[in-house]
């Protein structure tokens, strides 16, 4: 599978689980950090309404969050960098980083 493709399963996966994973949130700040294009007609595709939406839906959920609790799951996989960035602005990095999608997006040819 091609980046743009998984890319897109992992926004995806922000939403379309019964409840949000850690990984998920940790995944999809790694693409939007790496500026990742995007397979848009995934994500309209899987979530049946348009890629803006299904952006702003990951944002509204993602505002509700709080930093508590983001390393369950993640914790034993990371160095001590890696695991004081998790519990201190991954969301905020991870909010920023899809309202720079939602104005540019950055989409795959």
């Amino acid at each position: 599978m091609v980046e743009s493709d998984m890319f897109a399963h992992k926004l995806c996966a922000l939403l379309d689980r019964s409840s949000t994973t850690n990984r998920d949130i940790f995944d999809a700040w790694f693409f939007l950090h790496r500026k990742t294009p995007i397979n848009k007609q995934i994500v309209e595709s899987r979530m049946n309404i348009p890629f803006e939406k299904h952006l702003q839906n990951c944002i509204n959920l993602l505002e509700t969050l709080k930093n508590q609790r983001l390393l369950d799951g993640l914790g034993e996989l990371m160095d001590r960098e890696t695991k004081q960035f998790v519990k201190t602005k991954l969301l905020s990095e991870t909010i920023d980083l899809l309202k720079f999608y939602h104005k540019f997006p950055i989409l795959s040819g």
